[in-house]
């Protein structure tokens, strides 16, 4: 059975987003700032590129959201905020390999908020992508106490568990929260400014290059092809090229700065992998049956 264009069109625009998310870590690598000088950058970057897009889209739908959605706008300003500054400082600490394979439990991790707090059943089947990709995380660790990159893996599982924090308040609550994504940059700017040990001269005009390229251009954009994407196929479907970020950014990484993942960094991220492979190919099928769209899970930042 042919494929139809818009389907077509759906997977076209769902991969180049997906793509697009796995640059997010090479750029930041390329650009070799201090962690705060970049925390600051990129959080001016996507502050702005953010509020831009709030701007025009408030324009051309007649949207009446306040820019800080109440209760659940807040909470997200500060999941943001601790995210933004841990997933910098993660790049800075810990190998390429190990921190998208930590923050591919970003899934995860919803799963299990969202049983423990929004009351909602787990499949068994769920249950044991879980369980293996918790055995994955476990290696990782052993993998890192003994290369010294525990520190970089334990801001990795931070981005992914404020992330999810996040996203369980907003399934919550059903608002509309986006705005609250560019505070929590902008703050955590603020945050950095007064961290930065020398001034912000400290990131060279071609590091400013690669983060602006980053923050206005990348990761907005393939934020907004992967919004567009459940509009032409199913969420279940969408989420799956997520899976595209544990696969391709240790590649980059690797091209551009010859960093190979341990053996054992290697095994675990395998074992995540193949637990959120599992993971997609079971909510598809369940989708396919019950004609319901699983919930996606987008990026951690």
């Amino acid at each position: 059975m042919p494929v139809r264009s818009y389907d077509r069109r759906g997977l076209a625009i769902t991969a180049i987003g997906g793509m697009l998310f796995t640059l997010d870590v090479p750029l930041l690598r390329l650009a070799a700032g201090d962690p705060w000088t970049m925390i600051f950058a990129r959080g001016i970057c996507l502050a702005f590129a953010i509020s831009l897009w709030w701007y025009f889209y408030r324009r051309a739908s007649g949207a009446q959201a306040p820019f800080i959605n109440g209760w659940p706008g807040i909470a997200v300003v500060v999941t943001n905020t601790l995210a933004n500054i841990m997933f910098i400082a993660a790049v800075t600490k810990t190998t390429a390999a190990n921190l998208v394979f930590i923050l591919a439990l970003n899934p995860v991790f919803c799963t299990i908020l969202s049983w423990f707090f929004l009351r909602e059943v787990v499949p068994r089947t769920v249950w044991l992508c879980i369980l293996m990709a918790m055995m994955g995380v476990a290696v990782i660790g052993w993998d890192g106490l003994s290369t010294g990159t525990y520190i970089g893996d334990l801001l990795a599982a931070g981005v992914a568990l404020c992330t999810a924090i996040g996203l369980t308040i907003v399934r919550r609550s059903g608002r509309n929260v986006v705005p609250s994504l560019a505070v929590g940059s902008m703050v955590s700017a603020f945050i950095a400014y007064w961290f930065i040990t020398a001034d912000t001269s400290s990131l060279t005009v071609e590091g400013w290059g690669w983060i602006a390229l980053n923050g206005l251009l990348v990761v907005p954009l393939a934020s907004g092809l992967i919004a567009i994407g459940p509009k032409y196929i199913p969420a279940a479907e969408v989420a799956m090229f997520f899976l595209l970020d544990t696969v391709f950014t240790p590649f980059w990484i690797w091209m551009i700065f010859g960093e190979l993942p341990t053996q054992r960094a290697f095994t675990g991220g395998l074992i995540i992998f193949l637990s959120l492979m599992l993971l997609a190919a079971w909510r598809y099928k369940t989708s396919k049956v019950t004609g319901t769209e699983a919930a996606l899970p987008p990026h951690p930042v």
